[in-house]
């Protein structure tokens, strides 16, 4: 399927850990396509929309959560990945083995 094919998958089809693995690419990359291209070779699925990235990305901002409820047992996921994302931020891309 080519970058610019217009199949995406919806919001409902991806799986919680798909979303944050798009979420902390982006916040590394700062590119959709990037993100795209990761999630293509990860999952090998048609691609989230840029609207939908973006939206996955501004909701885990204002909330912490890319879940519809923050559950207690996922509050250590979404801190472990937010230690990730600091983590990258500092190191501004460098290569991290086992992040």
């Amino acid at each position: 399927m080519p970058l610019g094919d217009t199949s995406v998958c919806s919001e409902k089809m991806a799986a919680p850990g798909e979303k944050s693995c798009c979420v902390l690419e982006y916040h590394t990359s700062k590119s959709v396509v990037t993100v795209q291209r990761a999630y293509r070779a990860k999952y090998a699925k048609d691609l989230p929309s840029d609207k939908t990235i973006r939206a996955w990305c501004k909701q885990y901002t204002e909330t912490g959560c890319l879940c519809k409820q923050k559950t207690p047992m996922l509050t250590r996921v979404w801190q472990e990945l937010e230690y990730r994302i600091e983590v990258c931020s500092v190191i501004r891309g460098a290569h991290i083995e086992h992040l």
